[in-house]
């Protein structure tokens, strides 16, 4: 029996292999880790949740997206990546991240003071001057750093700029457009 024969028999090499990821969990259930303590909204890929660890009582903003395809969730490995990479005071940290039934679990650093437009909607009036100097000068300090590590953010606004209970700003939502995005500078 030739080698070939042996590897069809056994149907060695029929399964296509699972890629590992350095900073995503595969096969286990967040929720055995993470409770789900409310939702946040509804964003461009997927829902975002408010979640707690059940070990650490840490909150999380958990985003959850549907893929259909192993392909589809390597793109969104540049994200996590980026994430798992940055140490800034002004940008989110990843916290965890898990891939489960279908289904890519990114939680990251709860910023409780939401996000500056909707703060801005929520008092009715725009940020005040000496407001909008400290939001442009920790955005910058994010936005300085993401750029000395050759990291282009792409989609800065208001949305994306969240505000901690302490008044500090966080950079966050990093669009995986491509895998090259990174190292464009």
């Amino acid at each position: 029996m030739s080698f070939f024969n042996f590897r069809k028999i056994f149907k060695l090499g029929s399964e296509k292999k699972k890629k590992q990821y350095e900073h995503v969990k595969r096969d286990l259930n967040p929720e055995e880790f993470w409770e789900i303590i409310g939702e946040l909204g509804d964003g461009a890929f997927g829902k975002v949740y408010k979640a707690q660890n059940k070990e650490t009582n840490v909150l999380a903003a958990a985003k959850v997206i549907d893929t259909k395809s192993e392909e589809e969730l390597e793109d969104y490995m540049v994200e996590i990546d980026i994430l798992a990479s940055c140490d800034h005071p002004n940008i989110v940290k990843l916290l965890d991240a898990f891939y489960y039934e279908n289904n890519l679990w990114i939680l990251i650093e709860f910023c409780a003071g939401g996000a500056v437009d909707a703060v801005m909607l929520e008092l009715e009036r725009p940020l005040t001057e000496s407001q909008i100097q400290v939001v442009c000068k920790q955005t910058l300090e994010a936005l300085n750093y993401l750029h000395d590590n050759k990291i282009i953010h792409r989609d800065l606004k208001a949305g994306n700029i969240l505000f901690t209970l302490d008044g500090d700003i966080k950079l966050g939502k990093f669009i995986p457009l491509n895998k090259t995005f990174k190292y464009v500078l």
